[in-house]
């Protein structure tokens, strides 16, 4: 995590006027904003001391840059081209098909206008952050800005280093597709929602999806290893199954909502470039969840029967078929007690129970939807509101957070109805953990501020009745992470355990900065905030998916990966 000045145009051209963003992108060849959209989706590292091929002007640009910055004190390098300014030029680009007519003028007019364009919709970035309603002591402000910064750029996956991440969202892609189309052959009702699903990616049965889906991510993976982010396809059946993710119909959306339903584009004679290597991943998983809603909703049976489609998506697939499978496999020694399984859900059931020895964990799963306008909002009160009405409270009962406080107070009680041992304990050790489907919710801080309502929860609840000593903090883990150390979580009992407890260790451990070195206490402050604001899936495991498992999904569709 780091903290780095974004230029806006006024810092490099204080005499000029700044025009909107499409005025400096009709002075660019249509050629060069297409090579630009794949140029930026490599992850380059450049920035305004390497954007120019001619040396004069490069040197005036950085002179500029340089001077700026010393008479207003940033010592930190400024940037000007981000992963999420390069989708927002991305859009303004593609929602705009007359600027694919543009002729070239000049490649010094080409740079220093799209140059100038990442500047403005830098200075646009700035302006949409809110920062004036920020409350509370030195540390929790500092909390606030990391979500405000970092909360909507989560949801894109937008990684300073990405290439772990990317690989595992490849394997849990496979993975959660694999089981999705499980559970939808589980049920005679939901077969045709899987038959659509496969047919509106231009295939012809499940067979062929799974190939055309590894086949697509093993082109993906090469493209990213080798920073070639056009790629052309010899087989017609693959080239139909792309250009059924292809849209020529791209509008600009505060969410990027049509580049993630879009996320490759057709350059024409089966050559296709990248829009952005996580959304065409998420294609496949996260987007299908709303193509299957299309579905979904035209069949009055289904309808009829589970009502509202993400309470039975959610319910159903995400709950009691996906966490389930997942958390089935990690805990699979009879030596685990789990909860009973029971045809009707009781009050107050926790979604998912396991106990070894002493050690009791309880699990909330939740697949919570952000709005739009909430991710965008950079807005920490809207921020805040929302994972309080989804992890908290929301105005009529207790969730997520609340639920697990309930299961906690039960066996504090002794009266816990899944697990008769529990009632005649005093010495247990609780383990709360709230899974969630989407790795927004792993953004920085997100852990930290719902630990420090559950514990405030808590207490309220229930410190003035019992001895909550034996409850641990909260666990925030998102089911890709789960899904990723299924190997390592399953190998020992005591697994789970350790990376839990010290992930509750490094954000719960509070330290006080008192040097009289500026600069060292800038250091600790930065190295503190990250510690305790770091998400469970970021830190340091012993564990990394095992590459000859991952080379293993590729078999049948590249044969020499075969060992």
């Amino acid at each position: 995590m780091k903290v780095v000045q974004r230029l806006e145009f006024k810092d490099v051209f204080p005499d000029e006027e700044t025009k909107p963003v499409e005025e400096y992108l009709k002075q660019v060849s249509g050629d060069t904003l297409l090579q630009t959209i794949g140029f930026c989706s490599t992850s380059p590292s450049t920035n305004f001391d390497n954007f120019f091929s001619s040396p004069p002007l490069q040197r005036d640009i950085y002179d500029r840059v340089v001077d700026y910055s010393r008479r207003n004190g940033i010592s930190e390098k400024p940037e000007v081209i981000s992963k999420y300014a390069s989708l927002k030029l991305t859009e303004q680009i593609l929602s705009n098909k007359e600027l694919a007519k543009n002729k070239l003028v000049s490649i010094d007019q080409n740079e220093l206008n799209i140059f100038k364009a990442f500047l403005v919709i830098n200075g646009e970035l700035n302006n949409s952050q809110r920062l004036d309603n920020i409350e509370g002591d030195a540390f929790e402000r500092l909390v606030d800005y990391t979500l405000i910064f970092k909360f909507p750029e989560s949801d894109l996956a937008l990684f300073d280093n990405d290439s772990f991440e990317f690989l595992k969202l490849i394997h849990c892609t496979i993975y959660k597709v694999e089981m999705l189309f499980v559970f939808l052959d589980s049920k005679d009702e939901f077969k045709e929602l899987k038959n659509k699903l496969i047919k509106s990616f231009q295939v012809k049965d499940e067979a062929e999806f799974l190939y055309q889906m590894k086949y697509l991510f093993g082109q993906l993976l090469h493209s990213k290893t080798t920073l070639n982010y056009k790629f052309r396809l010899v087989d017609n059946l693959s080239v139909d199954f792309l250009k059924s993710m292809v849209s020529e119909d791209i509008k600009a959306d505060e969410d990027f909502t049509h580049l993630k339903n879009s996320p490759i584009y057709f350059l024409g004679d089966n050559t296709f470039s990248i829009v952005n290597y996580f959304f065409a991943i998420d294609k496949f998983f996260r987007s299908a969840k709303f193509k299957l809603k299309e579905f979904y909703l035209e069949d009055k049976i289904l309808k009829k029967i589970y009502g509202d489609y993400f309470g039975f998506y959610n319910k159903h697939f995400s709950e009691n078929f996906l966490m389930k499978k997942i958390l089935d496999e990690i805990f699979e020694k009879n030596y685990y007690v789990k909860k009973p399984d029971t045809d009707t859900e009781l009050d107050g059931e926790p979604d998912y129970y396991i106990r070894h020895n002493n050690t009791v964990y309880l699990f909330e799963n939740k697949d919570v939807l952000v709005a739009k306008a909430i991710k965008s909002s950079a807005n920490i009160e809207e921020i805040n509101t929302f994972l309080k009405s989804k992890f908290l409270y929301d105005g009529e009962k207790h969730v997520g957070i609340g639920q697990l406080i309930n299961g906690v107070e039960e066996i504090l009680q002794k009266k816990f109805r899944f697990d008769d041992y529990v009632n005649t304990k005093n010495n247990l050790e609780i383990y709360p953990v709230l899974i969630i489907q989407d790795r927004i919710f792993q953004s920085p801080g997100i852990n930290y501020r719902l630990n420090k309502w559950y514990f405030k929860s808590l207490q309220d609840r229930l410190g003035g009745k019992f001895n909550i000593s034996r409850v641990k903090g909260l666990t925030v883990i998102d089911i890709d992470t789960l899904i990723a150390w299924i190997p390592y979580l399953k190998a020992k009992n005591q697994n789970l355990k350790n990376v839990i407890t010290d992930h509750l260790k490094r954000m719960q451990t509070i330290k006080k900065i008192n040097v009289p070195n500026v600069k060292e206490g800038y250091d600790r402050a930065h190295k503190l905030l990250r510690e305790q604001t770091t998400a469970i899936s970021y830190r340091e495991v012993p564990f990394t998916i095992d590459p000859e498992h991952f080379i293993e999904k590729f078999a049948d569709v590249f044969p020499e990966t075969k060992s």
